[in-house]
């Protein structure tokens, strides 16, 4: 395990939870479109679309998660050989 590993999770990580937010501010810009005189077909419409804007921004949320914990655990792994090598 080398410290470029534990960069990469962190780089992985930190694209992953902007991407989350992307979809997450895209599903808030759906519900916000229009205004009191669309009709409830068009609303629907809206509410399906930002929520599968919310749905996308959860999955690319837990993938974050992921990379999250593999930054861990090659961080504490890393450390261990380090310490088994003094």
């Amino acid at each position: 395990m080398r410290t470029g590993a534990v960069a990469a999770y962190g780089m992985k990580s930190r694209r992953e939870g902007n991407a989350a937010v992307q979809s997450y501010r895209r599903g808030q810009q759906a519900l916000r479109k229009g205004g009191s005189d669309v009709n409830v077909e068009q609303r629907l419409a809206r509410i399906e679309g930002a929520l599968d804007h919310l749905l996308d921004g959860l999955v690319k949320q837990r993938a974050q998660i992921g990379s999250g914990v593999a930054v861990d655990v090659a961080g504490h792994t890393l450390t261990a050989k380090t310490r088994g090598r003094r």
